[in-house]
């Protein structure tokens, strides 16, 4: 099955710590979302989606025991099926999304977070205006 990722699991070292190997991975987008920053994280805005134009990200191949894992290292994220374009094909994948109850849309982008995604984003080959606005993302909370 397919678990599709947006935010700082696209890191690859982030993700072998968790997986405890390198998942297979394709590029992969999810229409009808986008990116926001507002998953309350010591006191800084950490990734999330809501409804908007669509989102790159990465889908990695998982199984039952990676995604009960997941549950349980990221209490605040629940996980929901969409469906996502793998190479033009619609793949129902696993994605992770903010409980409401931590969701703040006053928060500040965690400079961290983006860092991560954007070396995820790039090791991963994603779109380069994706990670062109990764990158300005980043600059313009400096």
């Amino acid at each position: 099955m397919w678990l599709f990722v947006y935010g700082t699991l696209m890191d690859p070292e982030k993700a072998e710590k968790i997986f405890k190997r390198r998942p297979k991975a394709n590029i992969a987008f999810l229409p009808g979302y986008e990116v926001v920053f507002n998953k309350e994280g010591m006191g800084l805005g950490n990734p999330n989606i809501k409804p908007g134009k669509g989102v790159w990200g990465v889908v990695y191949e998982v199984d039952d025991r990676d995604l009960q894992k997941l549950d349980r290292i990221s209490p605040k994220y629940e996980r929901k099926l969409v469906k996502v374009l793998i190479d033009g094909r619609e793949c129902e994948a696993w994605v992770y999304v903010a409980k409401p109850e931590f969701v703040n849309d006053s928060l500040k982008p965690d400079r961290s977070c983006i860092e991560r995604m954007i070396k995820g984003a790039k090791f991963h080959g994603l779109p380069k205006e994706y990670v062109s606005w990764l990158e300005s993302l980043l600059k313009s909370i400096r």
